[in-house]
């Protein structure tokens, strides 16, 4: 685990990691829109409009750089992109979208506790994030089902989002570790990597589909990865 060397902990960002929003919502308003789309570019639609997000530098849980990126990336352009993006943008205002699981990494996170490193969540949410998590099978905090963690820090819970630093401390506070031996996993420059690099935390970005091409941090593509 030469990655993790020097690492006593991690927490780990929750959309783009552990789910993105929901195929059957996305493809369903689309279709009512009267607009018809593979629904397999939907997984690739996600990591694009995070891209548009980051060099934007988007305020947290906006979604007005999210959506259009998303939808150009569908192959919608002229009035058929106006409609797509009037069609789906107000799915990213109530709870539960946010549900589509990434199966790679519902299966990495239970090898990440089997090999006894600790484990926390920090999410830009809306106060659900523990349901989310329940809800795709990857954890709670304290005994049950799924992979026990230390916290789980929703935003919308506490008040604080990434990039600001502060919404680590509670991670931190529960993991017990200091922030230079954390390391944070998150699939935004933006809110993850720089969020995380201003609390002290050492960071990696989970870049799946390899769209940054920044060379101040490191890269993954799997939670995987991290076990290498």
């Amino acid at each position: 685990m030469r990655r993790l060397d020097g690492i006593d902990a991690l927490t780990l960002d929750v959309g783009g990691v552990f789910t993105v929003p929901s195929h059957d919502r996305l493809h369903a308003a689309l279709s009512g829109a009267g607009l018809i789309v593979d629904r397999e570019i939907f997984w690739d639609g996600h990591y694009r409009a995070m891209h548009a997000v980051d060099l934007a530098r988007s305020a947290p849980e906006t979604f007005g750089d999210y959506v259009p990126a998303f939808c150009h990336h569908l192959g919608f352009a002229d009035d058929h992109h106006v409609t797509a993006v009037e069609a789906i943008q107000s799915l990213f205002g109530p709870s539960g979208l946010w549900i589509e699981p990434i199966v790679d990494s519902v299966a990495a996170i239970r090898d990440l506790d089997a090999a006894g490193i600790p484990l926390a969540v920090v999410s830009n949410a809306d106060g659900t994030v523990d349901q989310i998590l329940a809800g795709a099978g990857v954890c709670q905090v304290g005994p049950g089902p799924f992979v026990d963690v230390a916290a789980i820090v929703d935003s919308g819970a506490i008040g604080i989002a990434k990039p600001d630093p502060a919404i680590f401390a509670p991670a931190l506070d529960a993991l017990g570790t200091a922030p230079e031996r954390t390391m944070h996993v998150g699939d935004s420059v933006h809110y993850d990597v720089l969020g995380a690099r201003a609390a002290g935390l050492q960071s990696v970005h989970f870049d799946p589909r390899r769209l940054c091409e920044r060379d101040d941090h490191d890269h993954i593509a799997s939670l995987r990865d991290l076990l290498d």
